[in-house]
């Protein structure tokens, strides 16, 4: 009973710390991915994808970039940077960040206050020049600003 009892909070802790990080990598690769396949919608002008009808064309474009994330979008921030003008052989950076949380509650200290963070910068093929895209920006999550973008 000794040997139980000084081993199930090591091997509960393990198995915990595993089941939370994986999850919070998962989330990364997610963002990661959904950040790159947005940014290809945007750099060839097709963001009327995924439900994304309404609004600006950049709002349309952050709104498909969300969707390609695939997580939840509440906790899902997009920001879309043009460098220079809105032009075929300039470049566009497609941001995201993503608010980390603990599955199993043990390590929320850690993992709920990480933002899971991913940018991209393509050059733009093709342009919509019936709907021009512009910057656009969600506001940053709580605590976090988008200097690194």
């Amino acid at each position: 009973m000794v040997e139980f009892a000084l081993v199930v909070p090591v091997f509960l802790l393990l198995v915990m710390g595993t089941i939370d990080f994986a999850a919070a990598f998962n989330d990364y690769n997610s963002v990661r991915q959904g950040v790159r396949e947005g940014a290809r919608q945007v750099v060839v002008a097709d963001w009327d994808r995924d439900g994304c009808t309404s609004g600006s064309s950049s709002a349309r474009a952050a709104c498909v970039t969300r969707s390609r994330v695939g997580l939840v979008p509440d906790r899902t921030r997009v920001r879309i940077q043009l460098d220079g003008a809105y032009q075929p052989g300039n470049q566009v950076t497609v941001c995201a960040m993503y608010q980390a949380r603990s599955l199993t509650g043990i390590f929320s200290v850690l993992l709920d206050q990480q933002a899971l963070q991913s940018s991209i910068t393509m050059r733009i093929e093709q342009i919509d020049e019936d709907a021009p895209l512009t910057n656009f920006s969600d506001p940053a999550l709580s605590g976090r600003d988008w200097s690194w973008c």
